[in-house]
């Protein structure tokens, strides 16, 4: 009977070490991800045209949150500046992106589901402009700003 006991208590002691164990690592991941979740809700990008017209940021979800004209922009025509608005908020939200990528990459690892979700959700302002990024890597271009490419 002592024998008995003695397993049980032995396999009830691996158990307890095991959930210690998950338990710790689950703290660790919380903690990890609260991190995660500051740095990103911190993340701005700037970016500006290529004749300097317009300066843009924007913060962690591409929300504009400073817009400079410049003289070269006032000059511009009404469509024409419209144009360069866009495309710079575009540039920015690029930044950003690959900003946020590379520290969800960075907590999370490239095959995490919750890194591939995370990226997505940011996939709204489109590959860069200026033609092909030069991927060689595989990827089909789905994640956004093709962020965190290795070469």
């Amino acid at each position: 009977m002592d024998e008995m006991q003695g397993a049980v208590d032995q396999a009830a002691a691996a158990a307890k070490a095991r959930f210690e164990a998950m338990a710790r690592k689950a703290l660790e991941r919380g903690e990890r991800d609260r991190e995660l979740a500051a740095r990103v809700q911190a993340m701005t990008a700037t970016a500006t045209s290529r004749r300097k017209e317009v300066t843009v940021t924007v913060d962690h979800g591409g929300r504009v949150t400073d817009m400079r004209i410049s003289d070269q922009g006032v000059e511009l025509s009404a469509q024409e500046l419209s144009r360069v608005v866009l495309e710079t908020i575009r540039q920015a939200g690029q930044e950003v992106g690959k900003s946020v990528g590379e520290a969800v990459r960075e907590s999370w690892g490239d095959e995490s589901p919750e890194t591939a979700r995370t990226l997505s959700s940011y996939d709204v302002f489109g590959a860069p402009s200026g033609g092909d990024s030069g991927d060689s890597s595989g990827n089909d271009g789905r994640l956004p700003w093709n962020i965190g490419r290795r070469p």
